[in-house]
């Protein structure tokens, strides 16, 4: 009676046609003693039931009492309590019956698992105070899922998507309401509103309970390495670098890769793209949210990432390198939630289609036929008829199991590109369709709708389910079809897709839309392989007109659809609409001039990453002691501190001081001891094996994720990359990338390992994060004292501030070049719109329909075909819907893979992993399911039915598959008891057992003969993965697939081998109870399944197992070993438990020999192998018999290799040089390179060190001693050129500074030009801080960081910068007096001398303390009674005293009595100084008690600091030649031609300067000055080697002049004077000495013979200009005199126009110098010169011949020159008035 009344009651809850009677008979039950009475008797007495059949009859009263305890809850939610009793006892009876029979399946636990969900809703509801109506009008606390309950807090619609403060930080549950699985919505904003905040707290509640356990893990002190459970922590995080993308601006982020050692980067699931990071470094108050936009394992390595920032991006530019972040991580891919979720929020009520299913599950009453065809356009929906013919031609030689099972190449062969068609064409196709077929007149025109004039399933060459599944989908416009494995969802998807292709012109009959472009059919997937199956298959039978919106395709086919190959096709062809093309092309070329304006700080900071940084360029950024210590300590060590190279590079300090120049040299600390010796942190090297290819989660994940075109991302300007790294080069001081190219050309195996290493363990320190703070600095005095570890915290330190120093240069160009990265995306977004809205098939993966989403609205598809539709979260397919939608077909099974959330809680609780698919399918709609399975044999298909598909067919071309080889069975379970094992980082599981067991039967099974791409390897879990990486090398298993079950769903193979790999003693099996995986698992396998796990385990922990391993049982397919069989010894069996056993079988058979007979005679030396049975491919493996020559020697190779010749070694006498030698007997000693060392002397008589068959070794390279001309020796080659000898002994001079010189006797140039004295001045400043600089006269301005600093701020600027007084108000108060000015002038009020009257808290005793301080002032931290003693000690005479008061220092932290403190502030000094702490001398800064005296000596100081750089006019003055200096390095047309490398590296130097100087400014006019007279001599010497010829004199004056270059190309902070006043010596001897040359040349050319005196004259100017000694003022004088009267003695050197050239030389020269006539002019004594540019004079020197005055100035020529016609036969100087037309007048009169 129970049970019929339940019957009763649940078909009067399905009733939708009469609510009120529904409602009112609910009311009865509740108030009736039905629930609490006879139904709880009913529930308690089902156990004691024993008979077998009447449990059976069990299932449906319970199923029905679930039904009317749902309905209860919904309509009366104040009926939990009554439901309750009954409910609880109901659960009871189902865990005993779940134990002792079948009776509980699937649907009564969905059923059960809702009503309990649904009950706890209430009771939390109730809870939290919620009072509403029931439907019966009594008041209830209630939860109503269908939002007949409580209103939504907030308007889902104006939530951000980002989460904020809130959403991070709350203790209050967030408004959550559970995905309605069977029912209705009230409306459509309660759908909505349900399925945005469940989509948005999918990512948010990962982060928000993480965060929560990583701060509560801090405040309790727990280690930093625990494992949180929904987020991952990053440390000691650092935002490096912006780097410009086309989409953008990215960010390379660095954290802390040390503490990750132990992940695996190739194969986690950690950093992939698209995940979610949040960034903090307060503790979460405040963050920063960015999602990773570059994801390179071995960047992922060294601690690196690139992310694109989600919010303001200005916020992001404000971000300093120093800054320290901590990062955490959530897996979620973002970019999705956030397409969706705005999608969500764009839907309207009134917009939406289907709300009919979708919303009100209005599904029982049966589906309407689409829009298109009930008569909307005029016409009755009957008369619509559709050309079937596609579906009903057959190939002819289709065979009937080909046409049972058809694949994509049958559908080839209709025409199905036009609706219309003739007999005559169906005719054409005659040869391969059957030209008889009776069924093609009458699919020809098919009223649609009318199902009795359909052609028959037969006709359609369909089985009865496909036939319902296509005739459903035509013509529903809301269509569910189940596919079960196997069945052919794809297959029927595609006739479905070619039968509404076929008929495009019904579907787009509207008027609106025959006249637009087309509204494609959209084909939306799960995964990129099912895309690919899809649309190759569309693309066999419509091969134009499809676009592929996805990741990247592993389809060959799929190329030319690909959007982005269709995007490259218009740009070529140039069919891109204007607007567009012309958008795109202003946006980029904003970007590339953003980009180039930032490059140069960009790829400085790239750098760091890539090397050391020399200390030249770091030096700004180092503590002035850290500099000292650095670089004289260094000095004492070593011998060559400097070189002559531009960038420094050679010797960096650097490089030593950080171990990686060979010993580590480390002081001993200031008390005498040496620090511990670190453990050496060098890492091995990782020697990476050849490993199978494994389908990685992480890459399947980013291939999901990444989209075609986002594969662009980095497309870079590869054409600039020799720029950028030119430019960073002189910042380097040690390249990485460099280092391995340098081992190799030095050679040697142990150069080549030491450069290895050396490169491994700097890339590894420059991927640590950990770097000293600003406290950690402070405490450092000698940076030699500390440790690697610590040097290399100091170094990162020192290379974060120079990276904030070049981030904040670029700030605003980001922003620029951000916002032009979004207009360039906004226009390929809208030539992506146009290229879509020109297709008739659009195919998407639901990864890229989120992300067009906005242009599949204005698309409007008029048809979508959703396939995989149960595994998408049904938000995704509700965002892709746009209200022109008239057709969805969704294609899918739930009964395999469903939606993943990433909260598991939300999928159990809230419903949230039930897919549209299968909501529908729960609420009645209309769902075909396919029966026949084509794919598995008959007894796999067993393991799934009856336990999870209630019946399944087999096919008949699946009962006669050959039997696996090798093996017993073509099915089989191995037991077994081995453990599994725990991943910490990936949370996955994994069994090293099963692993191996599963590689060494794959290995087997190949050795069979199957190929690889026959074998697929699956697993649970993902973490199996990587220990089958391990086990299977990849020259073993090529070809063999590896995948997570997960991955392989819609796939299929002929064996599968399937890791289960739980195996605990807990009994947990995780997901493997899930049957919707458990599914999958089992139908993959085609011919041959073979699995192994601890089944006796999930036996026991799932009924599911329990009945599949039941059935195995039956099948004697289950056991503890796996049966192999010999192909050849049939009788042989061999018991495989563990992978030992197939060692039983090496060659794939047993352990017999082979014995068969080669044809060489020998036998098989081989076991029993199937493979190779007639040994064609069989080497035999026996010595070779033969014998080779006539001395008898036998082949030492095997028989099956070629003998060759005799390659026995013999001794032999070789002809040529008569060495006896021994040499293959088979080689003749003709041929033969004698090998002993070759007796020969060479011209230097030393011997040779080759061998006798070798050349000579010239040049000799055995080391001897040479005597330099500057008297001292030194130790080179033979062979080396005495010229090009440097002398490296010391110079030993003292300088003028009285300081020796710390150079060598070849780099000061004998003493002509000595190198910069290395002292240090150590002066202290007026800062009071020390000066840094070189020996100087006058310190330059300090470079430390400026310590001026108040309460309020502090000075941003360096020290020797002036600094900018505070303006806030003083905050210098107390009782008695209080200061009315701004903080940065003098005070207006007194010291106050009375006591402070506080109290503070002793850390030692415990107790308030009265202070010791004045009124006033900061109270010390000492106690009266626990410090007395300190406080008390005599220091100034007064502190013993009764009533002593105290105030602290806060710069150094000392207390002192006040009385002595103020008798020593007051006593006035001389000096411009800050007063010093009277105990320490620290200079005191910050006092608010002594503020006066401070800021009237700051006052005084800044007076100093604005004497370094000058008066305002001053200012101006060095603005204007800064300004003068750079426009003549860009423009001056000899700096560019003969110095452009040195001109062009001051020109960045002062570009990259704000402010000057007087020092700097003139010591960079110095420069420029000198460079000008380096090009003149340059272009001079040309003119030379044009006019006289190449002599070796040219060779030493280029060495010399280019030494001279590198001299001014160094970066030095100043210049001392004796340095400008040596090189300046050096230039007027360079002058003279180009004379000197210029005037042989003249002597020579000319064949003059100079008188005796003249000649003695000549060697005395020419001994002078090439001596060792410096080229003083009496020398110059001594030299001139010299040539002066050589020419006076030899008159044809001097005056006419004889210009010493023949006219031929003359025409070469005037053309080599490439200038107009009117250019050349002449000297008072005739020599010839040239001016450039305009040829006008603007400026004086010297002539090079007789140092008469030439040139002049305003574009007027000196008096005494003249134009030179004789040269170019000017009339006219080209700077003149008559030069344009006179130069050039034409001569008519010949």
């Amino acid at each position: 009676m129970v049970a019929l009344l339940l019957r009763v009651l649940a078909r009067a809850c399905d009733c939708s046609s009469s609510p009120e009677n529904t409602m009112k008979l609910m009311v009865m039950v509740r108030n009736s003693k039905f629930l609490t009475g006879a139904l709880v008797m009913y529930f308690a007495a089902m156990p004691a039931e024993s008979s077998y059949h009447v449990q059976q009859e069990f299932g449906e009263p319970i199923r029905c009492a679930l039904r009317v305890f749902r309905e209860l809850l919904d309509r009366n939610p104040s009926s939990h309590i009554e439901v309750g009793i009954p409910l609880a006892v109901l659960g009871t009876t189902i865990n005993t019956l779940r134990a002792v029979s079948t009776v509980v399946d699937e649907d009564i636990e969905t059923r059960l698992a809702e009503v309990d969900s649904r009950k706890d809703a209430i009771i939390e509801a109730h809870r939290k105070g919620a009072v509403l109506k029931d439907d019966d009008g009594t008041l209830a606390n209630r939860l109503d899922r269908q939002l007949q309950l409580e209103t939504p807090p907030d308007d889902f619609r104006e939530l951000t998507v980002i989460p904020t403060f809130e959403d991070i930080h709350t203790d209050k549950d967030p408004f959550l309401r559970p995905n309605i699985v069977r029912g209705r919505y009230a409306d459509v904003d309660t759908y909505l509103d349900v399925q945005f905040r469940l989509l948005r707290e999918d990512f948010v509640r990962p982060l928000r309970e993480g965060i929560a356990e990583f701060l509560d893990m801090r405040r309790r002190g727990l280690g930093k390495d625990r494992r949180l459970q929904d987020i991952r922590v990053y440390h000691d995080v650092h935002v490096v670098h912006p780097i410009c993308t086309v989409s953008g601006i990215v960010y390379r982020i660095q954290f802390d890769a040390a503490r990750l050692r132990g992940v695996r980067w190739r194969s986690t699931k950690r950093l992939i793209f698209g995940s979610l990071l949040c960034l903090s470094k307060d503790e979460f108050k405040t963050m920063f949210f960015v999602t990773v936009a570059n994801r390179d394992p071995k960047q992922l390595e060294q601690g690196c990432v690139e992310v694109r920032f989600e919010q303001n991006l200005e916020d992001a530019s404000d971000i300093s390198p120093t800054d320290t972040f901590i990062m955490v991580e959530t897996s979620a891919y973002f970019e999705a939630y956030r397409h969706v979720l705005k999608g969500l929020q764009e839907v309207q009520q009134d917009t939406m289609p289907f709300t009919k299913y979708i919303v009100d599950c209005d599904c029982a009453n049966g589906v309407n036929p689409p829009a298109y065809l009930r008569g909307r356009y005029g016409f009755g929906g009957t008369d619509v008829n559709y050309d079937l013919r596609a579906l009903v031609e057959t190939p002819k030689h289709e065979t009937p199991r080909r046409r049972a099972r058809p694949r994509f190449r049958d559908l080839v062969g209709s025409d199905l590109e036009e609706s219309e068609g003739s007999d005559d064409e169906i005719e054409d196709h005659g040869d391969v369709y059957g030209s008889s077929n009776p069924h093609l007149a009458r699919a020809r025109s098919v009223p649609i709708l009318r199902d009795h004039m359909w052609p028959s399933a037969d006709a359609l060459h369909l089985d009865e389910s496909q036939y319902r599944a296509v005739k459903m989908a035509l013509t529903k416009e809301f269509s569910v079809i189940q596919g079960p494995p196997g069945t052919g969802k794809t297959y029927i998807g595609l006739k479905i897709v070619q039968a509404l292709l076929k008929n495009k012109s019904v579907w787009l009959r509207e008027q609106d839309l025959m006249n637009s472009p087309t509204r494609p059919i959209l084909v939306v997937c799960y995964t990129n392989h099912a895309l690919d199956q899809f649309l190759e298959g569309i693309s066999e039978f419509h091969s134009t007109g499809i676009v592929r919106v996805g990741g990247r395709s592993r389809s060959e086919k799929m190329e030319q659809f690909q959007l982005k190959t269709i995007r490259f096709s218009k740009r070529k062809d140039r069919k891109v609409p204007r607007y567009i093309h012309e958008g795109a092309a202003e946006a980029r070329n904003d970007m590339q001039r953003f980009q180039q304006q930032m490059e140069m700080a960009v790829a400085q900071m790239m750098a760091t990453q890539r090397g050391l940084i020399h200390e030249d360029a770091l030096t700004t950024f180092m503590d002035h002691k850290h500099r000292d210590t650095l670089m004289d300590t260094w000095l004492v060590a070593n011998d060559d501190p400097y070189a002559w190279s531009g960038g420094g590079q050679k010797g960096s300090v650097m490089v030593q001081w950080l171990g990686l120049a060979g010993n580590v040299f480390i002081l001993p600390t200031e008390d005498g001891q040496n620090q511990p010796e670190e453990g050496n942190e060098e890492e091995e090297e990782a020697l990476e094996d050849e490993e199978i290819d494994v389908m990685e989660e992480a890459d399947l994940l980013e291939e999901q994720r990444l989209l075609d075109d986002e594969e662009l991302l980095y497309g870079h300007d590869k054409t600039r990359g020799k720029a950028k790294r030119k430019i960073v080069t002189t910042d380097l001081a040690l390249d990485v990338e460099a280092l391995q190219f340098e081992a190799e050309n030095q050679g040697g195996w142990q150069v080549q390992t030491n450069a290895k290493k050396k490169k491994q363990k700097v890339k590894h320190e420059l991927s640590k994060t950990d770097m000293m703070t600003e406290t950690d600095v402070s405490r450092v005095h000698n940076v030699w004292t500390l440790q690697l570890r610590d040097r290399w915290r100091l170094y990162r330190h020192w290379v974060a501030r120079y990276c904030a120093e070049y981030k904040k240069s670029i700030e605003g160009y980001e922003r620029d070049y951000e916002r032009a990265a979004k207009r360039l995306m906004e226009f390929q977004s809208q030539e992506d719109g146009e290229i879509m809205k020109e297709a008739t098939v659009i195919g998407m993966t639901t990864t890229g329909a989120a992300k067009y989403r906005s242009l599949l609205q204005d698309i409007k598809p008029a048809i979508i075909v959703v396939e995989e539709a149960a595994e998408v979260l049904e938000a995704h397919i509700v965002t892709t819907l746009s209200q022109q939608c008239q057709h969805l077909i969704l294609i899918g099974d739930h009964q395999q893979l469903r939606p993943n959330p990433t909260v598991y809680q939300l999928a159990k609780k809230y419903n949230m992993d039930i897919s549209l698919f299968e909501r529908m399918v729960k609420n009645d709609m209309q769902c075909q399911r396919l029966q026949s399975q084509h794919r598995m044999r008959p007894e796999f298909a067993r393991l799934l039915t009856p336990h999870i598909y209630e019946s399944l067919d087999n096919h008949e071309s699946v009962l006669n598959f050959e039997n696996i080889k090798g093996v017993s069975s073509n099915m089989y379970f191995v037991d077994h008891s081995y453990w599994e094992a725990h991943d910490s980082d990936t949370k996955s599981r994994s069994n090293m057992h099963e692993a191996r067991f599963i590689a060494s039967f794959c290995r087997y099974l190949l050795q069979q003969g199957y190929s690889p791409s026959q074998i697929t390897i699956l697993t649970t879990y993902t973490g199996q993965l990587f220990n089958f990486k391990k086990v299977m090398p990849r020259q073993v298993f090529e070809g063999v697939r590896v995948s997570a079950v997960d991955n392989f769903q819609g796939e299929e193979n002929d064996i599968i081998l399937l890791s289960l790999v739980r195996s605990n003693d807990e009994g947990n099996v995780g997901f493997l109870k899930v049957e919707n995986r458990v599914c999958v698992a089992l139908s993959r396998a085609k011919k041959g399944f073979y699995a192994i796990g601890n089944l006796t385990m999930l036996a026991e922990a799932s009924p599911l197992w329990s009945k599949i391993i039941k059935e195995l049982r039956e099948q004697s397919c289950v056991g503890t070993h796996l049966n192999l069989c010999c192909q050849n010894h049939p009788g042989s069996t061999i018991p495989a438990a563990t992978e030992k056993d197939f060692e039983k079988a090496p060659e794939g058979g047993c352990m017999l020999p082979c014995e068969f007979r080669l044809k060489c005679g020998h036998v098989c030396t081989s076991v029993c192998h199937p493979t190779d049975p007639e040994h064609e491919e069989y080497k035999c493996k026996k010595p070779c018999p033969k014998v080779l020559c006539n001395l008898g020697h036998k082949c030492r190779k095997l028989c099956s290799q070629p003998c060759g010749d005799c390659k026995v070694p013999v001794e032999k006498i070789i002809p040529r040089c008569q060495h006896k030698q021994m040499i293959p007997c088979s080689t003749s000693p003709n041929v033969f390179k004698c090998k002993a060392p070759c007796a020969k002397t060479l011209p230097c008589n030393h011997r040779c060190k080759n061998t006798c068959s070798q050349e000579c070794s010239m040049p000799c390279m055995e080391m001897v001693t040479y005597q330099l001309p500057c008297g001292h020796t030194t130790q080179a080659a033979c062979s080396a050129k005495e010229e090009s000898l440097v002398c490296d002994s010391p110079c030993q001079q003292l300088l003028r500074c009285q300081h020796p010189c710390a150079g060598t006797c070849g780099r000061c140039k004998q003493g002509r030009l000595h190198q910069q004295c290395t002292h240090h001045c150590n002066r202290v400043l007026v800062c009071s801080h020390q000066c840094t600089a070189p020996c100087t006269r006058n310190c330059p301005p300090c470079t430390k960081p400026c310590e001026n600093r108040c309460i309020h701020s502090r000075c941003p600027h360096q020290c020797g910068k002036p600094c900018v007084p505070c303006q806030e108000p003083c905050e210098w108060t107390c009782r008695h007096y209080k200061c009315n000015r701004p903080c940065g002038e003098p005070c207006d009020r007194p010291r106050c001398d009375r006591p402070c009257r506080k109290t503070r808290r002793c850390d030692k005793c415990k107790k308030d303390q009265p202070c010791i301080g004045m009124c006033g002032e900061p109270c010390p931290k000492k106690c009266p009674v626990c410090d007395r003693e300190e406080v008390t000690e005599i220091f100034f005479g007064t502190e013993d005293e009764d009533d002593a008061q105290f105030v602290q220092l806060e710069d150094c932290g000392h207390v002192l009595e006040v009385s002595g403190v103020d008798q020593w502030m007051d006593t006035v000094d001389k000096s411009i100084q800050l007063k010093t702490c009277p105990k320490c001398k620290t200079p005191i800064r910050r006092n608010l008690r002594y503020g006066n005296i401070i800021k009237k000596t700051l006052e005084n100081i800044e007076k100093v600091k604005k004497k370094w750089y000058g008066d305002d006019v001053q200012k101006a003055q060095t603005a204007a030649t800064a300004n003068r200096l750079i426009r003549e390095l860009q423009v001056d047309a000899d700096l560019v031609t003969y110095c452009a490398e040195t001109s062009e590296d001051l020109l960045q130097q002062m570009e990259s300067r704000r402010l000057f100087s007087l020092d700097q400014i003139t010591m960079y006019e110095n420069k420029v000055r000198f460079l000008k007279g380096l090009s003149k001599i340059k272009k001079e010497k040309r003119r030379d080697l044009l006019l006289f010829g190449y002599t070796h004199h040219n060779t030493d004056m280029d060495k010399e002049i280019t030494e001279m270059e590198k001299w001014l190309h160094r970066r030095t902070a100043r210049v001392g004077d004796q340095e400008w006043e040596e090189f300046g010596r050096e230039m007027i001897r360079m002058n003279f000495l180009l004379r000197l040359r210029v005037l042989q040349a003249q002597i020579r050319k000319k064949g003059i013979t100079l008188h005796d005196l003249a000649q003695a004259n000549l060697a005395s100017a020419k001994r002078r200009l090439t001596g060792l000694k410096p080229f003083t003022e009496n020398r110059e004088e001594l030299v001139k005199q010299a040539l002066e009267k050589v020419k006076r003695l030899t008159p044809r050197l001097t005056g006419g126009a004889d210009i010493g050239i023949s006219e031929e030389e003359r025409v070469q020269v005037v053309t080599a110098m490439g200038l107009t006539r009117g250019h050349w002019f002449a000297c008072p004594n005739g020599h010839v010169y040239a001016i450039g540019d305009c040829g006008g004079a603007t400026m004086e020197s010297t002539c090079p011949e007789c140092s008469a005055r030439i040139g002049g100035g305003s574009h007027t020529l000196r008096s005494d020159n003249r134009l030179a016609p004789e040269m170019d036969g000017a009339r006219h100087a080209a700077w003149s008035d008559q030069a344009n037309m006179e130069n050039y007048l034409l001569d008519f009169d010949d």
